[in-house]
């Protein structure tokens, strides 16, 4: 189920990742937010002086440039420099996080996320942030208390996010249950979401639950975000059900946009039983 949706595109890595990732966002998922947009008019302690706060903000606004073109380390520089104006600045402890958990550097990474909570322990950036890296290390309750700490947050304008996050690591988990309710929670806020629905149906096609399943994964497909990997999960419901004339259309549509696709070439032949395509 593979990341934040609020331009949380950026620095967010898919949970359908395959497929459950939050969609094909970059970075960290869909699933992890973009900082630097979060620090801009939003209320984080900083170093006591507006100035300064603002060229941070700026300097944020470059790294995440340089890491889109995939200049991490010169990214890495450009957070440093915002942290030398501004000590305080949370946003730049959770955006040296995440580019540290690209570059592969958790130990870092966690200790960036350790400062940005000690600074502002009710951040709900930093705390959806370090529960996704929590997840991702398979330390599930504690990534679960964070996300619940950041829904508690004061203010939080993003729950959606953070309950697609959290409803990914609890399938992660195993807890099939849980994971439906978080879903269910995050797509009554966010509707429009093809992560929530996508995930949301994946976790009900786990439980057999072939109906809601198809519902939620027909809003995707029908639009701009299908992917081989949502068709494919539409094709698997839609067979189960016996619904032939969807699964028909669904395939020759995977067929069609995304031939050099695994999806593609397990239709092409006929492996509609593979358990290594979809996640576990």
């Amino acid at each position: 189920m593979n990341m934040p949706y609020r331009r949380a595109g950026r620095f967010a890595s898919s949970l359908l990742a395959p497929l459950l990732l939050c969609l094909t966002l970059p970075l960290l998922g869909g699933c992890a937010s973009n900082t630097a947009q979060s620090g801009a008019g939003s209320s984080v302690p900083g170093t006591g002086s507006a100035q300064a706060d603002k060229n941070a903000q700026v300097r944020l606004e470059l790294a995440e440039g340089y890491y889109q073109r995939g200049q991490a380390e010169v990214a890495l520089a450009e957070v440093g420099k915002a942290l030398a104006q501004a000590p305080n600045y949370v946003p730049a402890y959770t955006m040296q996080a995440l580019i540290q958990m690209s570059l592969g550097d958790n130990t870092q990474a966690e200790q960036s996320f350790h400062k940005a909570l000690s600074i502002a322990p009710n951040n709900a950036d930093a705390l959806h942030n370090y529960g996704w890296f929590l997840c991702i290390h398979k330390r599930y309750a504690e990534s679960f208390t964070m996300f619940r700490r950041a829904l508690r947050a004061p203010g939080y304008r993003y729950p959606e996010r953070t309950d697609l996050a959290y409803g990914v690591c609890q399938y992660r988990d195993g807890d099939l249950v849980g994971a439906e309710k978080t879903l269910r929670a995050g797509f009554a806020l966010d509707a429009a979401n093809p992560a929530l629905s996508t995930n949301l149906a994946l976790v009900l096609y786990r439980q057999n639950k072939l109906k809601d399943a198809l519902f939620y994964i027909s809003r995707v497909n029908a639009g701009q975000y299908a992917n081989a990997q949502t068709l494919w999960l539409g094709i698997l419901i839609a067979r189960q059900l016996g619904d032939t004339l969807t699964a028909s259309n669904w395939t020759t549509q995977l067929e069609q946009r995304f031939p050099d696709s695994r999806e593609a070439i397990a239709a092409q032949q006929g492996h509609f039983d593979d358990p290594s395509i979809l996640p576990h």
